[in-house]
């Protein structure tokens, strides 16, 4: 049988009193104390790494170890996790899962004694894994957790007190990969809750401190660094000045109150203590208590500030002069620097005012279990997601999964699961995510000259929670203007036609299109990529590319239209029209004016209005309307006969110049 040997040596608990007697003579009157019991101080071997027969957290032969710090931890409990503490061991330092404890326990263990071990301290390293234990910053390496192990006293003798076995690791966790899928492909995620009908989810640290707490004060117990200054007499310094009778009291400066301070050398802090104002409770004076705040620390100067505890919106600092609040920290370890942020008061601006602030260690460790669900963030969206979790149920268990996904959100459940300590389990969720149902892109078509660009997007989709909204794009002729399949940039290579479709990424089937019209190099095109300011009215004129369109009455104007059927909307209430003039030294050889529909402008090409050389023609099926002028001239009117002209817009005009 393999054994451990717990050595012990006399001790006295005089020591211990006398490290808190000193707040006893400054706060509380004179008593005299009972005369302590001797107590004696014991140093235990322990192997906190997985035992062969142990239950332990393992993946795919990755196993589970611990690194011990000289300031964790461990809490001796009788067989009963219901009974207090017998106190509190702290370990010697180690690379490896064996340690020494060294400390006082009462009373002494007996034969045939089982001693329950709770290490809420040693940093437990889960080698590869990603997801969260018991916390819910996205990730469960190098986070504090507790973990349980039990050893029976076997023999006392003489100095020596003998156990029947190491004192191997011995936790209720499991390793769980959730895959989320629409039944083939994966869908990311970008957060996913997790609850257990059991309601048997450990959802925190699952220890608390207990037993008496020793608070760190005393003349020149903490020197003050820097701060945010204070009212005249009322300096940040005075929050740690072991003095009761001042305070720190000062309107909010940029950026918020703060105050650095740090002690000789590190201390355990479990906790702090802050102290309401001499005048809280009067005059509405409550609204200077702090309401958001963070205390970070560090153990070494150069280390960089860790928060230790943070508060939001909190209204526990009583609305009383000169009142104590005791506030337990996130993250208790050792700290010699200090650093207090107060970011908002309860006033939402004004005065903040505290008297003192005090921290504290607990005399021991205990049980502490919260249940609950577990909410997941990765780091970046992810289809897949390790997460460590504990369940406290021995049974068959149901897990609801509420996953968030873009703008949706959507909740399933997973049955059946026998949550066996120590164990994977590979939990794959067909996710029904909401498909496209439209697209709506920025353009229906486009004029270009051979190689020009315009991007195409999607200006919406329906749904709006439809869970991908991405497209792919293609173009029906490559040839004559290419796309980019993500992107959306069409680029024009050859004079013609092509069609640009934008499909759903999410194989609902869904597009939408753009018809583009690619000329001649040299051509010049106007239309909403680089008109949108055109407008001209009476007399005046417009330029762009180096062609000029001229009004030639006072009843006439033409002028961009951005809406449903964007374009050029060319209107004449009198006779006169408009002239389009080639860039100097250029002749026009073609003009081409493609139009959202026939209205107005068959009728003004039967009658003759729209000048010489122009002509209408249109194809119905296809819905492609155009006014085309032809011939050889520096100079081109338009509609120098029509009166009563308003056309159909004109989505674009295509000059062709020598």
């Amino acid at each position: 049988m393999m054994k451990s040997i717990l050595n012990y040596t006399a001790a006295f608990a005089a020591m211990l009193a006398a490290a808190s007697c000193q707040k006893e003579m400054e706060l509380a009157p004179e008593v005299t104390a009972p005369e302590e019991p001797a107590v004696k101080e014991y140093t235990l071997s322990v192997n906190a790494s997985k035992g062969e027969d142990t239950k332990a957290l393992s993946l795919d032969g990755k196993t589970l170890n611990v690194k011990w710090a000289d300031t964790d931890q461990v809490s001796v409990f009788p067989e009963s996790w219901a009974t207090p503490a017998m106190g509190t061991l702290t370990a010697a330092a180690s690379e490896t899962g064996s340690t020494t404890l060294t400390g006082t326990i009462s009373p002494e263990p007996s034969i045939g004694d089982n001693l329950n071990l709770l290490f809420p301290r040693a940093e437990w390293n889960y080698t590869g894994q990603k997801g969260i234990l018991l916390s819910d910053d996205g990730s469960i390496e190098k986070k504090y957790d507790y973990a349980l192990a039990t050893v029976e006293v076997d023999e006392v003798t003489g100095g020596e007190i003998i156990t029947t076995a190491p004192a191997n690791f011995d936790s209720q966790q499991a390793i769980v990969r959730f895959r989320l899928t629409d039944g083939t492909a994966p869908i990311a995620v970008n957060s996913l809750k997790i609850a257990a009908s059991s309601n048997k989810l450990v959802t925190n640290k699952s220890y608390r401190g207990a037993g008496n707490k020793t608070y760190y004060y005393g003349s020149g117990y903490y020197t003050v660094t820097a701060g945010s200054g204070g009212n005249t007499n009322e300096k940040h310094g005075n929050l740690v000045d072991n003095n009761l009778s001042t305070k720190w009291c000062q309107d909010k400066p940029g950026g918020g109150w703060y105050i650095e301070f740090h002690t000789a050398s590190a201390i355990q802090v479990d906790g702090y203590m802050l102290r309401t104002g001499d005048d809280t409770g009067r005059w509405g004076q409550w609204t200077r208590n702090p309401q958001d705040w963070v205390l970070k620390g560090k153990k070494n100067s150069g280390d960089s500030w860790a928060i230790i505890d943070s508060k939001s919106d909190n209204h526990d600092m009583p609305n009383a002069d000169n009142t104590e609040k005791d506030f337990d920290v996130d993250v208790p370890g050792e700290y010699k620097y200090f650093r207090l942020e107060i970011s908002n008061n309860r006033g939402n601006g004004g005065a903040m005012q505290l008297s003192e602030m005090r921290l504290f260690s607990y005399e021991y460790y205990e049980m502490g279990t919260t249940y609950g669900a577990i909410t997941v963030t990765p780091d970046d969206a992810a289809s897949e997601l390790t997460v460590a979790l504990r369940n406290e149920n021995a049974s068959a268990d149901t897990y609801t999964l509420t996953a968030t996904v873009g703008s949706g959100t959507y909740t399933f459940s997973k049955s059946g699961i026998a949550f066996e300590n120590g164990k994977y389990y590979d939990i794959r969720v067909p996710m029904n995510p909401k498909k496209v149902s439209s697209i709506s892109l920025n353009k229906t078509s486009a004029s270009l000259a051979i190689g020009g660009t315009v991007e195409l997007s999607v200006s919406n989709v329906s749904p709006s929670d439809a869970v991908d909204k991405t497209v792919t794009w293609s173009s029906s002729n490559s040839s004559v203007a290419s796309v980019n399949a993500s992107t959306g940039v069409v680029t024009a290579v050859a004079a013609g036609s092509a069609t640009i479709t934008a499909t759903a990424h999410d194989g609902s089937g869904k597009t939408a299109t753009c018809s583009v019209t690619v000329y001649p190099a040299g051509t010049i095109v106007w239309d909403s990529s680089n008109i949108s300011d055109l407008y001209v009215s009476g007399t005046s004129s417009y330029t762009k590319e180096g062609i000029t369109l001229s009004a030639n009455a006072d009843m006439i104007f033409a002028m961009w239209y951005d809406g449903y059927n964007s374009g050029i909307r060319f209107s004449a209430n009198e006779s006169g029209g408009f002239t389009f003039t080639a860039p100097t030294g250029k002749t026009f050889t073609k003009i081409e004016m493609t139009l959202n529909g026939p209205a107005g402008w068959d009728m003004a090409a039967m009658e003759s209005k729209l000048g010489t050389g122009w002509s209408y023609s249109e194809d119905y099926m296809a819905g492609i309307y155009k006014v085309t002028w032809t011939g050889t001239a520096a100079s081109v009117d338009l509609l120098t006969g029509a009166s009563d002209f308003s056309g159909e817009y004109v989505k674009s005009i295509a000059f062709f110049v020598q």
